[in-house]
């Protein structure tokens, strides 16, 4: 089971997005899916955003004002593994050549984290993408920390109750996992993963809310629950491996 996931945000300079995408896509991730451990990879691009995605009356969202969190938030590279020691083996790391450091050295606002699985559900679409068969068409990747042991009670219970419902009825969800971090900024994470991300969506949020089942949770709005990481949530389309068809 790919149940530990490292989470990698950065963005990239537009003199020099040709040239890495190039060579992150042609050399170095083959060579780190070869190796022993990583279970998929997956490197996503984020949808365009309007910041307009929320319906009128929710609450404002909180990020936060941490200057030391970076911001990257333009890609977004999943690395799935069976366990998180996959992630601390010196190992399974291997040797890092003068011109990978060049080249990763042109990531900018980069941040990763190392999360384990809580839970899971599936969605709807589960069969079009079994286990096994690699990274996911679209995701959508949130993060956050909370600020108190009540507010990790009530989204824990928001989840149960009301979102990971929604996950089994969202159009196009082939399910999701909620996660709880071991290294980085975010206390908590969630990852949706959907077969597809049609134009113009900036995100999953509007699916959800198709699925129904608000009435299923009485508490406070989840916004109001947690803080979220910086120019989140990151929803996007894989572009490594090319999606097929």
């Amino acid at each position: 089971m790919d149940t530990a996931i490292k989470a990698e945000w950065y963005d990239l300079a537009d003199a020099d997005r040709e040239g890495f995408l190039a060579w992150l896509h042609g050399q170095h991730l083959p060579a780190l899916q070869a190796r022993p451990g990583p279970i998929w990879i997956g490197h996503y691009e984020r949808a365009p955003q309007t910041g307009t995605s929320n319906p009128p009356g929710y609450p404002s969202r909180v990020d936060t004002d941490d200057p030391s969190v970076p911001r990257g938030s333009q890609y977004l590279l999943v690395t799935a593994a069976a366990s998180p020691d996959v992630f601390f083996d010196p190992n399974l790391a291997g040797k890092t050549d003068a011109e990978t450091e060049a080249q990763l050295g042109k990531r900018m606002e980069y941040r990763f984290g190392i999360f384990i699985e809580e839970t899971r559900v599936s969605g709807p679409d589960w069969y079009r993408h079994l286990p096994g068969t690699g990274a996911p068409p679209a995701i959508q990747l949130g993060n956050y920390q909370t600020r108190d042991q009540t507010d990790d009670l009530d989204l824990a219970l928001w989840y149960r109750q009301m979102k990971l419902p929604q996950v089994t009825r969202a159009r196009g969800c082939i399910g999701a996992r909620k996660l709880i971090s071991i290294v980085g900024w975010a206390k908590h994470g969630i990852l949706y993963e959907f077969m597809e991300m049609e134009p113009g969506e900036e995100n999953f949020e509007q699916r959800f809310r198709d699925a129904g089942l608000g009435e299923r949770w009485t508490g406070r709005h989840v916004l109001k629950i947690v803080v979220h990481a910086p120019n989140g949530p990151h929803a996007g389309r894989r572009i490594w491996p090319p999606v097929q068809g």
